[in-house]
């Protein structure tokens, strides 16, 4: 048996004290707590409320006892030699970084089943899977085998924090109802570098998770979901996207669905209780793009809705609504691999353009086709051919909001090709599609900074300053203020005003996250000052 009193004995007081676990786990902790397996009393340092911790290792507590405020109790006990444990008197449990220490656990849970009353919280830690290796562990954990565990004494809620990807953090409230309200779908293939982290961002929020995984997948993408659902299926990919969500909407048994790809993982949840209360069919969400922009699409719908089209499908919806609060990160650099992305890409190249192209030459006037052609020659960096689909777009689309997005692209792209006036043009009708957004002012801005006409230039970027007051499905670029305030220092600097410059990169500097950028843009203020003062004299 591992020799716990020469562990503590050799080991420093804060050896267990992780800040961010421990941080998260006096968040869920209420009333009365007992903490099995306290180890020299971490805990208490972050929960303030009434405290009792056990520990098999006497050097543990009486290392506790010296050190921890002195409200708290602790004392020794081996729990697993304990035929039952009344629990009667405590409202929240903890077992954090205890379990995978010992071989059974039947009479702890038997004893919190029978004695624990109704509401409390039992709060557990442990490894995930192998995310964790240590001699004096015996044993590991998946998401997937603590739900099984844990379902029978209430609802199980998994906490997606900071370190989910070594350490699975959970609770259930004893007697509490599963809610079985929405279902994490994942259509995936070759996924196995992402899919960990998407499937973990969304499990505080989600019931259930079923994953869709193409047959010809050659990485561990399926052994991974394992670890987390039993709901992993495989399926022969036929070419059509609308095809393979529908397949997995067969499959979905709460009556709203998540849709987040492998590569992707959820930043904001949504509010479960909006949802509860909404009217609609389905809900769009926001998503960034790896390049910055933030698009709405409609991830988050009830089960019998379906989808249609082979390529950039479509959810056949009547009652669309807007969650304002998710919102999911579309990240393939930091969830696939680079040959898996490259041949995803691929694939989507030759069903763009093989499908799309098709239809846009079987109909001028198919204002989805034409927008998506556009999108992705340029995301490809072929302008003109962007710009020719995106004009086609123009010349039969009414839909507003969509249309400026487009025309944005538009100036992008010409700007991309240093077609300055033409970008300019596009610019100056972009508040006609939709008024009085930031991003209008703001690449006004930069058409005029190219052209060098620093006086328009500057007061456009000024305007840009501002925010929008209507909520939007499509946000180009993102906003920051570092790079905003050095392009007015700038246009400042070219008009020789270097008070407003100083003032400018000074700004800039306070914005800045990046320490080398934040110091540049400070001595470059500094120096505008210098220069202001001089002619002072």
């Amino acid at each position: 048996m591992f020799d716990y009193n020469k562990f503590f004995s050799e080991n420093p007081l804060d050896m267990h004290n992780q800040v961010e676990r421990h941080e998260k786990t006096a968040s869920l902790c209420r009333g009365n707590t007992i903490d099995i397996g306290c180890g020299t009393g971490s805990l208490t340092e972050y929960y303030k409320g009434e405290y009792h911790g056990y520990d098999i290792s006497s050097v543990a507590i009486e290392k506790a006892r010296e050190h921890r405020r002195k409200n708290a109790t602790f004392d020794v006990l081996d729990i697993t030699k304990e035929k039952e444990i009344d629990f009667s008197d405590y409202d929240t449990i903890v077992l954090a970084e205890f379990l995978e220490h010992i071989e059974y656990d039947e009479n702890i849970f038997k004893s919190i089943k029978n004695t624990a009353k109704k509401g409390t919280r039992v709060i557990i830690s442990v490894p995930n899977h192998k995310g964790v290796q240590s001699p004096d562990h015996v044993r590991e954990f998946t998401v997937l085998e603590l739900r099984k565990k844990l379902s029978h004494l209430g609802k199980v809620v998994f906490v997606n924090w900071i370190g989910s990807d070594r350490r699975i953090l959970c609770y259930v409230d004893i007697g509490v109802q599963k809610r079985d309200l929405l279902t994490l779908g994942i259509i995936a293939k070759n996924e196995g570098k992402g899919i960990e982290r998407c499937v973990s961002s969304c499990l505080e929020f989600c019931d259930d998770v079923v994953v869709l995984v193409d047959d010809t997948t050659t990485d561990k993408t399926a052994e991974i979901a394992r670890r987390y659902t039993e709901n992993v299926f495989m399926y022969e990919w036929q070419n059509d996207f609308s095809q393979a969500r529908n397949q997995l909407l067969c499959r979905v048994k709460t009556p709203w669905v998540l849709f987040v790809d492998g590569h992707e993982y959820v930043k904001t949840p949504l509010n479960i209780e909006n949802l509860k209360a909404s009217h609609d069919q389905a809900l769009m969400c926001q998503i960034t793009l790896d390049n910055g922009s933030i698009v709405r699409y409609p991830r988050l719908h009830v089960r019998e809705l379906l989808y249609e089209n082979q390529v950039h499908n479509k959810l056949v919806c009547d009652r669309l609504g807007i969650d304002k609060d998710i919102m999911i990160v579309h990240d393939r650099v930091n969830g696939q691999d680079e040959e898996s992305t490259k041949a995803r890409e691929k694939q989507r190249h030759e069903m763009i353009t093989g499908i799309m192209g098709k239809q846009i030459k079987e109909d001028k006037k198919n204002t989805r086709a034409s927008m998506h052609l556009g999108l992705h020659y340029n995301a490809r960096h072929n302008y003109k051919k962007a710009i020719k689909y995106y004009k086609m777009y123009l010349k039969y689309s009414t839909y507003k909001g969509e249309r400026w997005y487009v025309r944005f692209n538009i100036v992008l792209c010409y700007l991309s090709l240093g077609k300055t006036w033409r970008a300019e043009y596009h610019a100056n009708l972009l508040e006609k599609e939709s008024k009085n957004r930031w991003e209008t002012k703001y690449v006004l801005g930069m058409c005029y900074s190219v052209q060098k006409d620093y006086s328009r230039a500057v007061k456009q970027f000024v305007e840009a300053l501002g925010v929008n007051e209507q909520e939007s499905e499509y946000k180009p670029i993102p906003r920051d203020l570092s790079v905003h305030w050095n392009q007015i220092g700038e246009c400042f600097f070219n008009l020789c005003q270097y008070e407003n410059a100083g003032i400018a990169f000074h700004r800039a500097s306070a914005s800045s996250d990046n320490e080398v950028f934040k110091k540049m843009l400070f001595d470059r203020g500094e120096l505008m000052n210098k220069i202001f003062l001089d002619q002072q004299k």
